[in-house]
């Protein structure tokens, strides 16, 4: 595996397990439709949650939030309304939403910091 794969996995990992700790269930990690994936997609009561996790070594190319464009948004749309006929979940609208996990470069504690945008875009 290579050491740029190797780190997303670790912070997807990283941030289902803090997912967990906040109640939530993961149903899938790394759920592919196609050519498009979600990294995670998590319940927490009845409300099904789709996760774009993103990391970043440094913030030399900006902060991790700018990694999230519209084609992504539009990849991420387009899994979930697959996820959502495969699970046969479509006669639930508004039960779902779009979450975004930054994970952010090591501070001088060398601590990463997590942050959790709850509802981060709409379709």
């Amino acid at each position: 595996m290579k050491d740029r794969q190797r780190k997303g996995l670790d912070g997807e990992e990283a941030a289902a397990g803090y997912l967990r700790s906040q109640g939530y269930d993961l149903l899938e990690h790394r759920y592919r439709f196609g050519h498009k994936e979600i990294d995670l997609i998590a319940r927490k009561d009845d409300l099904v949650v789709f996760v774009e996790v993103k990391a970043r070594r440094s913030d030399s190319f900006g902060p991790a939030s700018l990694s999230i464009t519209a084609g992504k948004k539009s990849n991420l749309v387009a899994a979930a309304e697959g996820y959502l006929l495969e699970k046969d979940l479509t006669d639930s609208p508004g039960r779902f939403r779009f979450d975004v996990i930054l994970l952010h470069p090591p501070g001088s504690d060398g601590e990463v910091r997590l942050e959790h945008i709850i509802d981060a875009f709409r379709p």
